[in-house]
């Protein structure tokens, strides 16, 4: 992780002396989300002295030493090399646990089956393990999605709810997410354990996957490869693009000073609609000779921008929580990463 991310994250209200003495076991480890809290939560043991033991849980080895490298011969790190979708077996205690695992990506949309299970088989197996080893409280990514459907301008608060049609194999994703948050409340009723967790949408940074079917990745891919972005609409439909950094600088206010509920985390500045996005990546590499285009199609299409979705993050705001990276800045640091 860059030093500039660590001082995003670390910047920030987050009592991390609750930490001291303490074990945390991050799932998905080697993901975007679970690579920034194991290196952040490396970092704060050394700088505060916390004498805690980190354990990181992911499908490879190989991956574990290409993302982490040096990290793990430090002596308070280990690994268990499994997927989630099997019982989590660790003999020593656990006191806070990061569940970031599940497939999430427009490609995983296409084995409906496989994913619905892997976040629901994962998320039983994370709090099965919880129950056993009494864990202090566990910590679940969420996403915008549980909200369904949402067709009015008024910013989505935690308590509101739009229209799920879950006959569809594309609610794989969102009607298993509903189910794990559900999850974390009945563990909560009958074995007393404590969770929270953040809701978000379009959060990206270093580590990201440039081939998984979203479009703002297909639009740095474009600029790294110096090619046209060809747009197939009128790119009116706006969207928040938070900053990963940000983001876990949210999750971990909230592990520390957040209730038992999921909070919304996005960064409502960094309001754009694609089009507009598109426009603004192609400037990003001073090097780079790419434009946007339109597809045949749209070429004729009237531009008119129109909101999707956009949270109300006034509750994690309260918490102290200060999102301080731009639309620009985080594309081109994202981009700079893969030269």
């Amino acid at each position: 992780m860059e030093k500039r991310d660590l001082d995003i994250i670390t910047n920030s209200a987050v009592n991390w002396r609750m930490y001291l003495n303490c074990t945390a076991l991050i799932t998905g480890a080697t993901g975007r989300l679970g690579r920034y809290i194991l290196e952040t939560l490396a970092d704060v043991d050394l700088r505060y002295n916390l004498n805690m033991r980190i354990i990181g849980l992911a499908r490879s080895e190989e991956k574990a030493r290409a993302v982490f490298d040096n990290l793990l011969d430090l002596p308070n790190i280990e690994f268990l090399y499994q997927d989630v979708n099997t019982p989590i077996e660790y003999d020593g205690k656990i006191d806070y646990i990061f569940h970031t695992a599940g497939p999430a990506a427009p490609k995983d949309y296409d084995t409906p089956t496989e994913t619905l299970w892997a976040h629901v088989n994962g998320t039983h197996n994370v709090m099965e393990c919880a129950r056993t080893h009494k864990t202090k409280r566990v910590f679940y990514t969420s996403t915008v999605e549980i909200y369904g459907e949402w067709k009015n301008d008024e910013h989505i608060k935690e308590s509101d709810m739009g229209i799920m049609r879950h006959l569809n194999s594309r609610a794989c994703y969102p009607e298993a997410k509903r189910l794990c948050e559900t999850m974390l409340t009945t563990y909560k009723q009958e074995y007393g354990i404590s969770y929270c967790g953040v809701r978000m949408c379009h959060t990206l940074g270093p580590g990201v996957s440039l081939t998984d079917g979203r479009g703002f990745a297909e639009f740095m891919d474009c600029v790294l490869k110096n090619e046209d972005i060809v747009l197939h609409s009128d790119g009116g439909a706006m969207r928040t693009y938070t900053y990963v950094a940000d983001a876990v600088n949210a999750m971990f206010l909230v592990m520390d000073k957040g209730e038992d509920m999921l909070y919304n985390v996005a960064n409502e500045d960094n309001l754009i609609s694609i089009r507009d996005l598109a426009e603004t990546m192609v400037t990003l590499l001073p090097d780079r000779t790419c434009k946007v285009r339109f597809a045949p199609e749209a070429a004729k299409l009237q531009y008119l921008p129109f909101k999707l979705a956009i949270l109300d993050t006034s509750k994690v705001r309260d918490l102290g929580w200060k999102p301080v990276t731009d639309i620009r800045t985080m594309f081109k640091w994202t981009m700079e990463s893969f030269l």
